[in-house]
Formats: C-alpha cells, structure tokens, sequence
C-alpha cells in the first residue's frame, strides 16, 4: 500500500502593489516649472540662429552650456529630493535624465503619480533598476545626441 502524498506547498503570493500617492501642490509646481526649463532649454539649442562664425553642427556657446548644466542640476536635486519613484529607481531616472533629455520630460510628467492625476497610483511590481537605467540611456543617447548635433 502507498501513502497518500502531502499536498504540494502553495505558492508565494505576488507582492501586493504598493499605493503611491500623489505629488502635493508644491512639488507639482517644481515639476512643471522644472519642464517648463527643459522644454525652453531644448527650444532654444534646437530654434537658435546660427551666426556667421558658428558651424552648427554640434558648436555650443557658454550661455548653452549653462543652461543646460543649470537645469540638469536642478532635474538631479528634484530627483533626490521627491518622493521615491514609481516606474524606476533614482539611479534609473538619473542616468536616463543624464544621457536622454526626453527621459526628462517624462520624469516629470509621470513620477511620482501622472501630473494631470490627483489621486493615488499603484507602484508596478517592479521598476527599472539604475543599471538598466544607464545602458538604455548609453545605448539611446548617444544616437539621440548625434542625430541632434547632425541637424
């Protein structure tokens, strides 16, 4: 005679996802002033004029420079100072930040909840970790940049 077998053990549940609540008032007008900076600072690297002694093909100026650098700083501050993210880490949206300015504009249409909702999210089961975050922005900077500085 053969024993009855045991069941088999159950499976562990999926972790339950996490509830992200919406940005306050104030840290939603960071974020949008924040991409109100980088839209006019991608507006006026790719609209400015290209004088007689500049070959505009990838030639950038002191104010260029500064500007960009200024908003980068301060997209870095936000992303250290705001809630923690939801779709990707900080790691994440700082590399992709750092290598892809659109990576920019949707970091901060979307973390920590969509701009337009004022209601709380759910967190997805995982998010993109720091590493990813720099080989997708390794891998879709540098031909966003050339196609760019081609124009």
């Amino acid at each position: 005679m053969s024993q009855p077998s045991a069941p088999p053990p159950p499976l562990p549940a999926a972790p339950e996802p996490r509830p992200v609540p919406p940005s306050s008032t104030a840290h939603l007008v960071v974020r949008l002033a924040l991409l109100v900076a980088v839209l006019a600072s991608v507006a006026y690297a790719l609209l400015r004029p290209v004088g007689a002694d500049r070959s505009g093909l990838g030639s950038y100026d002191a104010p260029d420079a500064l500007i960009a650098l200024a908003v980068l700083v301060a997209l870095t501050a936000t992303i250290i100072a705001s809630p923690e993210p939801r779709l990707a880490t900080r790691w994440a949206w700082f590399w992709l930040v750092a290598y892809v300015w659109p990576a920019a504009v949707v970091y901060l249409l979307l973390e920590p909840t969509a701009a337009w909702r004022r209601a709380s999210a759910r967190a997805p089961g995982r998010r993109l970790t720091g590493g990813w975050g720099f080989l997708i922005g390794l891998l879709l900077g540098t031909p966003l940049t050339a196609l760019l500085a081609w124009r």
